[in-house]
């Protein structure tokens, strides 16, 4: 039996995030600061946040706790919920933090990703074999090098399924996945001389899973193992933040799965719960509601 809805391994940080009056501005101008929150950020975070407010029982593992986030991470997650008892803390280190600034309809994000996951120390746990084995779904991060690998090994060995983001298509975390979403972001970045219908193609001849393109308000690309592309038009919606619209379309993927709706359901639910979560700042402070996510998908 599994104990354990699901295993999230990836990157939380302590984010500082600023709304802007206006748009994010030109350089040597000005901008004023309308709202301003300190709370856990980062994909796995996200992630947690929005499937234990759907009521999934989650565990939360991969960066260190440190000096400036142990406190205020674990308050945020473990009143809501999540377990956060497998993230250690590491002494002499202040934590993975970073500066948010969003203006509606775009978001910047600064920090020391580089540093952390490529200096000289290991920032980052060892993944919990008995959790990946012990529970339905896993929600997997792919920034971690080995241990990331590592992580979709063990789900292969103990044939739980994971979700993932954002890997090319000769990664074995990309081949081995239930579901993979590649953003925008990620597919221009690491594919811009490539048609998308073509690389779409590509990841599906390789991958055993879902693999879901996403565009932001634009059309989403998604194909099924021995099933033709198909797509699908996001939600109309009046956008008020987008920082984490794609860790909560990762979590309403990850939600889907557990329910067991088909692929194209799994695409619509995910597109609602991102939908939902974009109406509001910060967009997960108040996470999507279950009804608010039914309601998104039925108004259509």
């Amino acid at each position: 039996m599994r104990e354990i809805d699901v295993y999230i391994y990836g990157m939380t940080v302590l984010s500082t995030i600023h709304k802007l009056k206006g748009e994010y501005p030109e350089a040597d101008t000005d901008q004023e600061i309308d709202q301003t929150y300190v709370m856990p950020g980062g994909e796995a975070a996200n992630c947690a946040v929005v499937l234990a407010n759907l009521g999934i029982n989650t565990v939360l593992d991969g960066c260190y706790l440190g000096e400036e986030t142990r406190e205020p991470i674990r308050e945020y997650l473990e009143i809501r919920g999540i377990d956060c008892s497998k993230m250690l803390y590491q002494t002499g280190f202040p934590g993975w933090r970073d500066l948010v600034l969003c203006d509606g309809k775009s978001r910047t994000v600064f920090g020391w990703f580089i540093d952390y996951l490529f200096g000289e120390r290991k920032l980052w746990t060892d993944s919990c074999e008995e959790s990946i084995r012990n529970a339905r779904c896993v929600a997997l991060d792919p920034f971690f090098k080995g241990t990331s690998a590592q992580v979709a090994a063990l789900c292969a060995e103990h044939r739980t399924d994971y979700v993932t983001i954002d890997c090319h298509w000769k990664s074995e975390i990309a081949q081995r996945a239930r579901a993979l979403v590649c953003s925008q972001e990620f597919l221009e970045r690491e594919y811009p001389n490539w048609k998308i219908d073509r690389l779409l193609s590509k990841y599906r001849s390789v991958c055993r899973g879902l693999v879901i393109f996403t565009f932001g308000s634009r059309e989403i690309l998604f194909a099924s193992p021995g099933e033709a592309p198909a797509a699908f038009i996001p939600y109309s919606i009046e956008v008020v933040d987008t920082l984490a619209a794609g860790d909560t379309f990762r979590a309403g993927v990850v939600y889907a799965i557990l329910q067991g709706m088909s692929d194209a359901e799994v695409v619509q639910f995910a597109t609602a719960c991102a939908g939902v979560a974009c109406t509001r700042f910060p967009s997960v402070h108040e996470p999507p509601k279950l009804h608010e996510i039914e309601a998104l998908m039925n108004a259509r």
